[in-house]
């Protein structure tokens, strides 16, 4: 390999790079350079002749595959490569393998609005209290059991109590309005890959054999669907790259299990492990406070930071009675900066969850502070962006019954809460969808003409939206 592309890494970096062949599994510490240690091994195995669209490389969040896309294109070895987040990969592999996978390739992906609406619906046709079983938590529950790769039947056999069995039933009516509804959760995407994968022969056969090269970042945060799906893809060639670290593991409320990065060397027992344990980060003095509070950890694998920064900085620890005396103490350490001549746009206020926010908040108030709320909501939670989206979703899918409801008077348009009721009320008589019977409006007894008129529009528009897309794709290939 050239060596001027290794002449900016570490010992340890170069070695997990040069890895030619076989399991690898990388404990990656806090600052280590796990990023840069991806991309240059993508860049490694184009250059030793890898196809670039034999490498998959896996990690958890579209900023950080950005970041990592972004990179390896500076290298100049990411073209063909994939480079996505799990779900991304799942709904690549769904949408080529849906007649496989017992699905529609139209199907439309379900945020986490969408599957409480969908999940309330649910709720209410079981005749369930939203009080006694509240969505949100009904969703977390399905969420664990999909993560656990357990469906809505098997489920059915698994309740003992009270909540379990209620949950049986939520479970299974609200995967039969999603399935009406050409409609996956996030938790389906991963469900429905692997267990394809581990399922249909030919479909894993052919993945496996076009990821020859799999890489997957923060690995101490998969959970079982994710590690399944992974053991599958590498099924025919153990061309794993893992990374990660036990230490960091913090998404256990998600679903994420440390036992999966534990337990690497049991399932590889061939593997090689690389420790990446220089930190290019923090001073010593954090290094070393960090090092002593993780050594208490029970399930982890030993390794020591090593600072690579020279200048030391000091940590204080301080105490208060309660988070309003905390927080003041905060706004008063901020004024005593500010005083000292520190600038406004040079301090910076962690907190662990929003909630801490408001404590905050009233004591930059009180203290007269300035202050700024870095957050918002975010671009694709926007209004006017999930109307767009959902426009798009029916355009593709008119069978997706939740992004339909959402635009059917967006902008308004004339037909009101009454009028789509009666439409919603019909079409479930009938056992059509939603959009067939806007479509068919003089088969409803109780609209008015006028509303009838204005279903026949809509329904109009959407056709002609579909038959311009069906030309812009057709145009494409």
């Amino acid at each position: 390999m050239d060596e001027r592309l290794l002449q900016p890494l570490t010992p340890s970096q170069r070695q997990a790079v040069c890895h030619r062949e076989g399991p690898l599994l990388i404990l990656a510490g806090p600052g280590s350079g796990k990023t840069r240690v991806i991309t240059y091994r993508i860049a490694a195995l184009v250059e030793w002749g890898v196809n670039p669209r034999n490498i998959c490389a896996i990690t958890f969040t579209n900023k950080a595959a950005a970041e990592m896309q972004q990179r390896a294109t500076s290298l100049g070895s990411s073209g063909g490569a994939h480079i996505s987040t799990f779900h991304s990969l799942c709904v690549r592999i769904l949408r080529r393998y849906a007649a496989a996978a017992g699905i529609h390739p139209n199907f439309s992906i379900y945020d986490d609005a969408d599957q409480k609406r969908c999940v309330k619906e649910a709720l209410q046709d079981c005749q369930l209290d939203t009080t006694a079983f509240p969505p949100t938590r009904m969703l977390e529950a399905i969420s664990t059991l999909k993560n656990k790769l357990i469906g809505a039947e098997a489920f059915k056999t698994e309740g003992q109590d009270y909540f379990s069995t209620a949950l049986a039933q939520v479970y299974a009516r609200y995967q039969k309005i999603l399935d009406k509804r050409n409609g996956l959760d996030f938790d389906d995407l991963l469900m429905k890959a692997a267990l394809l994968l581990e399922t249909d022969a030919t479909v894993c056969g052919e993945l496996s054999q076009r990821f020859r090269f799999v890489l997957i970042d923060e690995y101490q945060d998969t959970n079982h669907a994710q590690y399944r799906l992974a053991k599958s893809l590498v099924s025919h060639h153990s061309n794993i790259c893992a990374t990660g670290d036990p230490d960091q593991s913090i998404y256990r409320w998600r679903g994420a299990d440390i036992r999966n990065i534990l337990a690497f060397e049991k399932d590889w027992p061939d593997a090689t492990i690389i420790k990446l344990e220089e930190n290019f980060r923090s001073a010593a003095s954090i290094l070393r406070a960090a090092d002593k509070l993780i050594a208490c950890n029970r399930n982890r694998k030993p390794k020591s930071l090593v600072p690579t920064l020279s200048h030391e900085g000091q940590i204080e620890v301080e105490i208060y009675e309660n988070e309003a005396a905390e927080a003041d103490a905060v706004a008063q350490r901020i004024l005593e900066l500010l005083a000292n001549g520190v600038s406004g746009r040079d301090i910076a206020v962690f907190y662990r969850i929003n909630a801490m926010s408001r404590a905050l908040e009233e004591a930059f108030i009180r203290n007269r502070v300035p202050y700024q709320v870095v957050r918002g909501v975010e671009f694709y939670n926007r209004k006017e962006i999930r109307d767009i989206l959902a426009y798009l979703k029916v355009v593709v899918n008119p069978a997706d019954a939740v992004a339909l409801s959402r635009i059917i008077n967006t902008p308004a348009r004339g037909l009101g809460k009454v009028t789509i009721e009666r439409v919603q009320a019909h079409a479930t008589r009938e056992g059509i969808s939603l959009f067939e019977a806007i479509r068919r409006p003089d088969e409803i007894s109780d609209l008015k003409d006028s509303a009838r008129g204005k279903l026949r529009a809509f329904a109009a528009m959407v056709e002609s939206f579909a038959k311009q897309a069906e030309g812009e794709v057709a145009s494409l290939m």
